[in-house]
């Protein structure tokens, strides 16, 4: 049997969630017209679809189930996404809602679906840029690697002798190389990754070449090395950081819409009789 491409895939999803919002949007508007409350059926479609994202994002930290490959379930979170957020539309009065308690829970419903589609978003794209750069290091390692290039660094500098030229080096190492292997990234590089201290440094060393002799411009060929190393290593962190905080957030969030939405359906249930 021919494998389904993935773009064909990707259009039948779509179709199939344009379809099922359309269903539940000509159900609500049968109710309306029979002056029954469509906000009951939106709503319990709407906190099931959450409840159904709930579990499939339990089902994809699971991968050891035997329930299909992750990647069909992220799939089926999207596009299950996708539906609710047009449900969400149909139950709702306005995008933020009236009242304390039902504007606190609008809020959270729109912070899920905003990180969800960065979500997306991010899943696309910084794989991607984590394999582009040289070397691949787990975020549990990242220190280790760190104190490891700050000590071949300081090595290097024991390494050398009493040239003019080369204590040039020793300075430039001293005011610029030592606070940056030493330190950590700054928050705003970590927000924001960028080449500009990569940039800054080796333009630094290149320029100290006319002031040194051939073993100073090894030297400095070096420490050049160990600045790229260094910066790579901030760029694969500051990625998969920003991975792990977006899980957080995403997670966190979700459970607070689970929860809020049940209390505000028992609410709605019971202020109905």
């Amino acid at each position: 049997m021919q494998k389904i491409s993935f773009r064909r895939r990707r259009q039948a999803s779509i179709l199939v969630t344009l379809l099922a919002a359309a269903v539940v949007g000509a159900i609500a508007w049968v109710q309306s017209g029979r002056l029954a409350h469509a906000s009951f059926f939106t709503g319990a479609t709407l906190l099931s679809s959450v409840l159904l994202l709930g579990l499939l994002g339990v089902r994809r930290r699971l991968p050891i189930l035997p329930l299909g490959s992750v990647s069909t379930w992220t799939q089926i979170h999207i596009y299950l996404g996708l539906f609710t957020s047009a449900v969400y539309v149909m139950h709702v009065p306005a995008i933020i809602a009236g009242g304390v308690f039902e504007c606190g829970l609008s809020i959270v419903f729109l912070l899920v679906t905003a990180s969800g589609f960065y979500g997306i978003y991010a899943s696309r794209t910084l794989p991607k840029r984590l394999t582009a750069v040289e070397g691949q290091h787990r975020f549990d390692r990242v220190s280790w690697h760190r104190i490891q290039i700050a000590d071949t660094a300081r090595e290097l500098l024991a390494e050398l002798n009493e040239q003019s030229g080369v204590r040039v080096l020793g300075t430039f190492y001293t005011n610029y190389l030592h606070p940056f292997f030493g330190s950590r990234p700054s928050f705003a590089y970590v927000l924001m990754p960028t080449g500009v201290r990569r940039r800054r440094l080796l333009s630094g060393l290149q320029e100290l070449n006319r002031y040194l002799e051939s073993d100073g411009r090894t030297t400095a060929g070096r420490f050049a090395a160990l600045v790229r190393r260094r910066d790579d290593l901030d760029y694969q962190f500051a990625l998969q950081l920003r991975l792990r905080l977006w899980l957080v957030i995403h997670c966190l969030f979700s459970v607070a819409l689970i929860v809020g939405g049940i209390i505000h359906a028992v609410i709605a249930w019971r202020f109905s009789g």
